[in-house]
């Protein structure tokens, strides 16, 4: 019943949306003055931005303020001819000379994202609650990192995993796996390793990123669904350009000494009034590498990855595009691991429609569809399993083969509107995670079957969610809110007799779960902002928590067999977070404080009845539990200097004190103290950077001893990276 009801659904969001009329009033056209609107690099409206107007002899004019949708108003020009000077917080200055489009329509000022302060209050139409933490393509490829994670561990409250030789998995404040909701453009993405040997970003080539938006706490309720943290990257997406067709391109290739990591990537981009379009391609290989204390790791992967879109302006006021990709990674080492990939093959489509009037109270109508599918592969054969050895049970050698199958169907559609001071948002959005694997063990030597063993019996979860927002602006302060229900179904396909004696209730669930949030935004002073948040967001489980039949999990760090749980209740997050930013010239002093907990926190508990399924693995097997509640309370202190105009540097520590009230000890898998100090120096025109930076990590003695986590050693990382533009079309990077 439900997924008729979805289809219906799917139906009713693109009936409304793709009517829209295409013959609206160019945007401005009714005001009978020149005007601009101002753009961040996802084509958002940036509200609340200082438009300054210089005459041609530089004279000062005018100081304008973009309003909510980005807009303002230019004053009388005989020539047409401005010289514009463009101010928003998080974003580089803009300055330029302008000239009018002759068609009337308005003139697009698209921002660039500061590579210092990275932290910005998103002021799109109707931004999210709280601050998000927008980092951009150009600061990535700075950091000269291999992938979108190690990038991001660089930002204070950000950490990661890693996941085999490719691929490492972001944590946000103790949160990991699905607590962390992630999303490429907008549509959900899962791992399709069972095992979590890939996350649901981890087949994203970071140089075709424009963004990552971050929100650390339960505030991204109109992203999707089991959000307690959130993360979006961003593809870069060209502008549409007045006066003709502009072609743009890159070719790039570097080398990372330290992992043995070589990558070319090549990309072309274009746009023109009505039509725009990118594509690019990448190329990763990796090789085994010398660890910091001289270990020879395994580190061999290949990678290749393609991207491509296309947008049509159908109005003015009426956008669509289509957009696609294609990722195919072979032969991964994973270190430490049972068993390798032989492969992931990932393809990815998305039809997006958005209309935003210029007039009126009403703000944007979107809708979009998407499908998302990864086939995935692992196999023994560089292990010790994969060779006889005496004295081990079994004594010969077995070859695994374990296919997996991991696909996500989705949309979502709103709708938003201003009245008086207030922006207001509905929307729903709906996915459907269909994943199955089977794992079969052979005697090497003549391929005989030993074990057929299910570990995702078809399993499908199914989530449709509808939310509300609204926010209610003044000139010195601004309150939200948002709720949102949720249903899920979760069924489960065929299973094992082992399973179905061993488990209790049935496979198929149904939750109606309920989050909602607010928060609050005071500016007591031009320099001070304070934020306060309180939040609830709910997470159900995942395919491998209800139906796993003796199958390892990343709840540990060792081997272990642990068994699915059907009547898994989902886990509820309550988070308080309070946030203080203050500013001034260019010295920048960010504090964040929060506390959360997870009430029905997913772990896992020894269960001494159930036999072991592979004689190779620990004795005691495991099962997948509500337990009590997890506490997290930690922070960050950020501290951002602009000496100059060729000099700034930067300091962050972040702690977080995480307590599994199950176990009494230690939360799995938190990282300890960790401090980032960097100094930066750009030479007059930018041609030449050069930028130290050093990751400073405590040690870790407070670790999970009921899971066998064993405690760690402190260490540094340091980092010396250099720019120079040698012509116009060529950059050299270095480190």
């Amino acid at each position: 019943m439900m997924r008729l009801c979805v289809g219906m659904w799917l139906v009713a969001c693109c009936g409304l949306v793709f009517p829209l009329s295409a013959d609206s009033q160019a945007p401005g056209s009714a005001s009978g003055g020149p005007g601009g609107v101002v753009l961040d690099p996802q084509n958002r409206p940036v509200a609340g931005a200082l438009v300054y107007v210089f005459g041609l002899e530089d004279d000062f004019e005018e100081e304008i303020v973009t309003q909510r949708r980005g807009t303002f108003t230019l004053p009388p020009s005989e020539s047409g001819l401005w010289r514009l000077r463009v101010l928003a917080a998080g974003f580089e200055t803009f300055e330029a000379e302008v000239r009018l489009p002759q068609d009337g329509a308005r003139l697009q000022i698209h921002l660039i994202l500061a590579a210092i302060e990275q932290q910005v209050v998103v002021s799109a139409s109707l931004p999210g609650l709280g601050t998000e933490l927008a980092i951009s393509g150009v600061a990535l490829e700075e950091r000269a990192a291999s992938d979108l994670a190690a990038g991001l561990r660089r930002e204070a409250g950000l950490g990661a995993v890693r996941r085999g030789s490719a691929n490492l998995e972001p944590t946000i404040r103790g949160l990991r796996e699905t607590q962390v909701a992630m999303f490429v453009d907008g549509t959900r993405t899962f791992a399709a390793g069972p095992a979590r040997m890939d996350s649901g970003i981890s087949h994203v080539n970071l140089h075709g990123v424009g963004q990552i938006r971050v929100v650390k706490g339960p505030y991204a309720l109109a992203w999707g669904s089991g959000a307690l943290s959130a993360l979006d990257v961003e593809m870069r997406r060209p502008s549409f350009t007045v006066g003709g067709f502009e072609w743009n391109g890159i070719v790039s290739g570097s080398f990372h000494g330290g992992r043995e990591v070589s990558d070319i990537f090549a990309g072309a981009w274009g746009g023109g009034e009505r039509l725009r379009f990118s594509i690019n391609a990448g190329r990763r290989e990796g090789n085994d590498y010398e660890s910091g204390d001289g270990a020879e790791i395994p580190g061999d992967f290949e990678s290749f990855e393609g991207r491509w879109s296309l947008g049509w302006k159908i109005s003015d006021e009426a956008f669509l595009e289509y957009s696609g990709g294609y990722q195919a990674q072979d032969d991964l080492d994973y270190p430490g691991r049972l068993l390798d990939a032989t492969y992931f093959n990932t393809h990815s489509h998305a039809l997006e429609l958005r209309w935003a009037p210029a007039e009126g109270g009403l703000s944007e109508v979107y809708g979009q569809v998407y499908r998302n599918s990864k086939d995935h592969r692992m196999n023994n054969d560089g292990k010790p399993t994969a060779r006889p050895a005496a004295g081990r049970v079994p004594p010969f050698a077995i070859r695994v083969d374990l296919p997996t199958e991991s696909d996500t169907t989705g949309g979502r559609f709103y709708v938003s509107w201003e009245r008086g001071a207030w922006d207001w948002q509905a929307g729903t959005d709906y996915y459907l995670s269909e994943q199955t694997a089977r794992r079969q063990i052979f005697r090497r030597l003549d391929s005989r079957l030993l074990f057929d063993d299910i570990v995702w019996p078809d399993a499908e979860i199914e989530d449709l969610g509808f939310y509300g927002r609204g926010l209610y602006r003044r000139e010195n302060w601004q309150v939200g809110g948002a709720l949102r229900l949720d249903r899920v179904d979760a069924t489960g396909g065929q299973t094992s007799v082992f399973f179905e004696e061993n488990t209790t209730g049935n496979l198929d669930q149904t939750e109606t779960s309920f989050s909602a949030a607010v928060n609050l935004q005071i500016r007591p002073r031009e320099s001070w902002l304070v934020t306060i948040g309180l939040g609830r967001a709910v997470r159900t489980a995942t395919a491998l928590e209800r139906y796993s039949d003796r199958f390892p999990s990343t709840k540990f760090q060792i081997a272990a067999e642990f068994m699915g749980n059907p009547e898994l209740d989902p886990e509820e997050s309550l988070e308080l977070d309070l946030s203080s930013v203050w500013s001034t010239g260019g010295l920048r002093l960010g504090l964040d404080v929060f506390y959360r907990v997870i009430e029905d926190y997913i772990t896992v508990a020894p269960d001494p009845t159930l036999p072991r399924r592979l004689p190779l693995s620990p004795p005691v097997v495991f099962r997948y539990v509500n337990g009590d509640e997890a506490t997290f309370l930690g922070g960050e202190l950020e501290l951002g200097y602009q000496v100059s105009e060729a000099w700034a540097g930067w300091l962050a520590v972040d702690y977080i004190r995480a307590q599994d009230e199950t176990f009494n000890e230690p939360v799995l898998g938190i990282e300890p103290l960790t401090g980032r100090i960097g100094l930066r120096f750009r030479a007059p025109g930018n041609r030449l950077s050069l930028t130290g930076e050093a990751l400073l990590v405590a040690e870790q003695n407070r670790v999970a001893t009921a899971r066998f986590e064993q405690e760690t050693p402190s260490y540094e990382v340091f980092d010396l990276r250099g720019e120079f533009q040698l012509t116009e079309q060529i950059l050299l990077r270095a480190g």
